[in-house]
């Protein structure tokens, strides 16, 4: 998702939907047959500490009916300090591990205990790039 950035810090602020929306209408669909939970409307859901929205893509040629799958969480100035961008299969619903195409993140995973080859350079900063293999992970300059 485009970062807008608070001019006295370097973190990204809160997404602005509306524009998002506007900016990228040629990419998204509204599905009448997708159930109530799937629809962009009935789970945008927003505070001032955290967004979680799904936006419903054009039914692609290989992956069939997906979506971007967004949160993310903000500190009381409106700052993003963690995200998740998650592209998926939204139809059929097959849980995380076969829906997963794509994500990128910011959530830590540097535990004592993390296995080595889930380390990466840019942690917490990282890319999820193989579908349906959420635990392989790649650097993602933020």
């Amino acid at each position: 998702m485009p970062k807008r950035h608070n001019p006295i810090s370097s973190f990204p602020v809160a997404a602005d939907i509306d524009e998002l929306l506007e900016k990228y209408q040629h990419i998204l669909q509204s599905y009448r047959n997708l159930p109530e939970r799937n629809s962009i409307y009935a789970s945008y859901k927003m505070t001032e500490t955290k967004l979680d929205v799904l936006f419903p893509f054009k039914e692609h040629l290989i992956h069939g009916i997906t979506g971007l799958h967004a949160i993310e969480k903000y500190d009381k100035y409106g700052c993003v300090t963690q995200y998740h961008y998650q592209w998926k299969r939204i139809i059929p619903k097959e849980g995380i591990t076969f829906s997963h195409i794509s994500a990128w993140e910011n959530e830590p995973h540097n535990a004592p205990n993390t296995p080595f080859e889930y380390k990466i350079l840019t942690e917490p900063h990282h890319h999820h790039h193989i579908p349906g293999q959420r635990k392989h992970r790649k650097e993602n300059i933020p």
